[in-house]
């Protein structure tokens, strides 16, 4: 399979891949530094070969998509639990050998002196390649996490019977 190792992107002219028709929907409940990569590297290049695809940000998956911490109107443990949570694709942790912190500032060496591709460049890629961003809203809801609190790239805060609906036709379905 060619490979653009520089972005991680198939060349779609290359390879059998989806059509427009097919879907590929992804839960996305971890805020783990390496479980975000295999949600975006899958994402983007789902996307690249014609998959409509769609990810359903939930629980500390929503890690992955905020870009701020908004303390104000939230009770106490929302609020102790807006502190803890990761904010953004810089801030995640390594699920494991995260050693004290040391793990992501390990990895993000090994991914530079390797020139792979950063939770950024993913992000961008699948951004491009039109794949959709959806946060929970009963997690949002739990969490006191409002759409401010989030990218602009997430379109909308849906419920698990909206992502549902959509899940049941897709040729592709993962939950990491």
């Amino acid at each position: 399979m060619p490979e653009d190792k520089e972005i991680g992107i198939v060349d779609p002219s290359k390879i059998e891949g989806g059509s427009k028709k097919d879907k590929m929907r992804i839960i996305c409940f971890s805020g783990d530094m390496d479980k975000a990569f295999a949600v975006l590297t899958l994402a983007s290049t789902a996307a690249s070969i014609g998959f409509d695809v769609a990810i359903f940000f939930t629980f500390w998956g929503l890690s992955l998509v905020r870009k701020k911490r908004e303390l104000k109107s939230k009770n106490l443990l929302q609020k102790m639990m807006s502190l803890a949570m990761p904010k953004g694709l810089n801030s995640l942790k390594l699920s494991k050998m995260n050693m004290a912190g040391l793990g992501p500032a390990f990895m993000k060496m090994l991914i530079k002196q390797t020139k792979s591709p950063t939770l950024e460049d993913l992000f961008q890629s699948a951004k491009e390649a039109g794949v959709k961003f959806y946060a929970c809203s009963t997690s949002c809801s739990i969490l006191g996490i409002k759409k401010e609190e989030l990218i602009d790239e997430v379109s909308e805060i849906v419920g698990a019977t909206t992502f549902l609906t959509e899940a049941k036709e897709a040729k592709i379905s993962l939950f990491i």
